[in-house]
């Protein structure tokens, strides 16, 4: 399993280039590059997620290792108008550069979660990855659901399962899928989406769950949005105390050299007593900027 990391994370650097590469050729169509700090998925989320696999009858963690094809991820978000044709000429350019898709979902139609979700494969150096379409507007909505998205597939429902009712777990993610479903309302399909990859809808949604169960999710949303804001926070403190420590050892060990350095000062130049000959200003002058340039 380490080694499938490792090599993912070998591969980072040139994936990102190709990446930023496809960014600057795709800004006529509003082509932009999200997250890219996060294109390495974490070792420790790897680990979690085979782990979850691995639980299902007949699968080993070898080839759950291999399968998949999120290690190194990418997304990418175009304009509504300009999302189809832009969508499309990454894949050309991909092709172009001896990429295949091996994974293609297209779930515009979907009511939970909307975009088109590829993995890519080059069959010579064996490089994959996984690269996300989507609008500014879906990437949003996708964005603030993340915390819905998390409580699912860490099993979380499961624990409200009782003996009286073993399918309890069923109604939360039907709530989870409402709440999910209202940032979407106000995004735009992009005209002519259903030419993209393979059209999947993966949810259906259950208007009659119970309204305290989905208020009870909406809670667990908020909890964990709570938690992370925490967490992002005592990264950043941690990061701050780093940089600290690591001025301090820094003055520790340079300081008597380093205040010497600061202290020697040049001396100044005389000025020259000369004085410059007054001169008339001329009027104020409106600056004409010209055409612009092309």
């Amino acid at each position: 399993m380490t080694a499938r990391w490792e090599s993912a994370k070998a591969a980072r650097g040139q994936l990102d280039g190709l990446m930023r590469g496809i960014e600057e050729r795709s800004v006529e169509h509003g082509g932009k590059l999200e997250g890219l700090d996060y294109s390495l998925k974490g070792l420790d989320s790897f680990r979690r997620k085979a782990a979850v696999a691995v639980e299902r009858p007949g699968v080993d963690a070898e080839s759950v290792c291999e399968d998949v094809d999120d290690l190194n991820r990418y997304t990418l978000t175009f304009d509504t108008d300009n999302y189809v044709q832009g969508t499309q000429r990454t894949y050309a350019e991909l092709r172009e550069r001896g990429f295949e898709p091996v994974s293609e979902q297209n779930t515009w139609e979907d009511p939970v979660y909307k975009g088109v979700n590829t993995a890519w494969e080059h069959p010579g150096t064996k490089e994959k990855f996984e690269l996300q379409f989507h609008t500014p507007e879906s990437f949003k909505a996708k964005s603030e659901n993340h915390e819905l998205y998390e409580l699912a597939r860490s099993g979380e429902f499961e624990k409200y399962n009782t003996k009286e009712d073993p399918t309890r777990a069923v109604s939360y993610q039907e709530a989870s899928d409402l709440l999910q479903n209202e940032r979407y309302e106000n995004v735009r399909t992009p005209s002519g989406v259903e030419e993209l990859g393979n059209r999947k809808v993966r949810a259906t949604l259950n208007p009659e769950v119970e309204p305290e169960i989905v208020e009870h999710v909406r809670q667990m949303e908020t909890d964990l949005k709570t938690l992370h804001a925490a967490e992002a926070a005592a990264k950043a403190q941690e990061q701050a105390n780093s940089l600290d420590t690591g001025l301090g050892e820094t003055l520790q060990s340079e300081g008597p050299g380093l205040r010497n350095r600061l202290a020697t000062k040049t001396e100044p130049r005389q000025q020259s007593r000369t004085t410059a000959p007054v001169v008339d200003p001329l009027p104020s002058q409106s600056r004409g900027r010209g055409p612009a340039l092309m």
